[in-house]
């Protein structure tokens, strides 16, 4: 069976499980996050590598026959641990992607991501986004500490010149604080002035979470009201839309935006019908998340935890105890997928805009458990 007919199939896969309520699933994870280790090169203030994490390292060989047993029915990765991925085994994650015909999605800070580095393994890439807060560099040399602002905005030109003769997908994403709220519409022209048009990128800002000590300071909700905040977030809209730029706010509402003036950049690959797919779980089932029914994420130790953020709470299994088939349809897995079928969510999942934000999501369903088919 050729790769192209297992991903499709392993979608309709998919489906089916989440139409039949089924505790044991016939599909199989379609979107691994794995790095084989957690080391970053900065120290984000809004992320746990700034209160310092312990190194976490998986070998070699143990790293390589994981991917060999779980990629073959993937169709994405995401090859990050709170980390930068260039600082991995780069040569051994292109080398399995192209073994296993799996394209990367890929997160980097673009301070060691050079154009000759993304011209190495454009072929491979679903999309690139790159994270990018402000433009202004003492805001953004804050933010990411240890950041050189001219190197990253260096290496970021040359990855959009590559991007646009190529017609590989780049996106950028910034978190939203304190500091970047009210200069936000300077980030859109910036970006926009650097070729992220011609590119066919879009930006994405998304909220802060308190994941770090250093970063509590920076709580935008703590410094401005729910009205100021919109005002300057309807004024970096009005400015992608003059710019022509896709602009989007992924938050509950009222902050919630959208400026969608052309169609986003697509290689149509199959990575694409996956994107497809969970628009898809997003309205048919909506008390399910989208990102439980496809996503794993196995950190260096092993672990295994249905969701990109990994809470304790849902941890699922280690691969260095049981194989990944016998962790996706364990008995942790299974008492998950009921759980969330009976719309009797866990505590993390209730705070989690994954699950919350969808638009077709019920907040009602966070009252209380339900069990009625016919209130979906």
């Amino acid at each position: 069976m050729s790769k192209i007919v297992r991903e499709l199939r392993n979608y309709y896969s998919v489906i089916a499980d989440l139409a039949s309520e089924a505790e044991e699933w016939q599909s199989k994870p379609a979107w691994l996050e794995f790095a084989p280790n957690n080391v970053c090169n900065l120290r984000c203030i809004m992320c746990q590598q700034a209160d310092g994490l312990p190194v976490e390292v998986m070998k070699k060989e143990d790293a390589v026959k994981l991917l060999d047993d779980v990629l073959p029915a993937m169709s994405l990765w995401t090859p990050s641990a709170l980390s930068e991925p260039l600082l991995a085994d780069w040569k051994t994650v292109l080398k399995k992607c192209r073994e296993h015909q799996v394209h990367l999605n890929m997160y980097s800070n673009c301070t060691l991501l050079t154009g000759e580095k993304f011209e190495e393994m454009s072929d491979l890439v679903h999309k690139l986004w790159i994270s990018f807060d402000s433009s202004s560099k003492e805001v953004f040399e804050m933010l990411r500490d240890r950041a050189n602002f001219e190197t990253v905005v260096t290496n970021v030109k040359d990855i959009l010149r590559i991007a646009t003769e190529r017609h590989v997908p780049v996106g950028f994403v910034a978190v939203l604080v304190k500091d970047n709220l009210e200069i936000m519409h300077e980030l859109v022209d910036f970006l926009a002035d650097l070729g992220a048009v011609e590119a066919g990128c879009d930006l994405r800002v998304q909220p802060m979470l308190d994941n770090a000590v250093r970063c509590r300071d920076q709580n935008v909700f703590s410094a401005y009201t729910e009205e100021q905040i919109c005002v300057a977030l309807d004024f970096a809209c009005g400015r992608a839309q003059a710019r022509g730029m896709i602009f989007h706010v992924d938050m509950d509402e009222p902050f919630r935006r959208a400026v969608e003036p052309r169609p986003p950049m697509s290689r149509q690959i199959t990575p694409e019908v996956l994107s497809i797919m969970l628009d898809e779980v997003r309205e048919r089932f909506p008390h399910f998340c989208s990102m439980a029914s496809n996503y794993v994420k196995i950190e260096p130790n092993g672990e295994v935890y249905p969701c990109c953020r990994g809470p304790r709470e849902l941890l699922m299994g280690n691969v260095h105890e049981n194989s990944m088939d016998e962790i996706w349809n364990g008995s942790r897995y299974q008492d998950f997928r009921r759980r969330m079928n009976a719309k009797d969510y866990p505590d993390v999942c209730k705070g989690c805009d994954v699950l919350t934000a969808n638009p077709h999501f019920d907040k009602k369903w966070l009252a209380s458990p339900a069990v009625d088919a016919t209130d979906r």
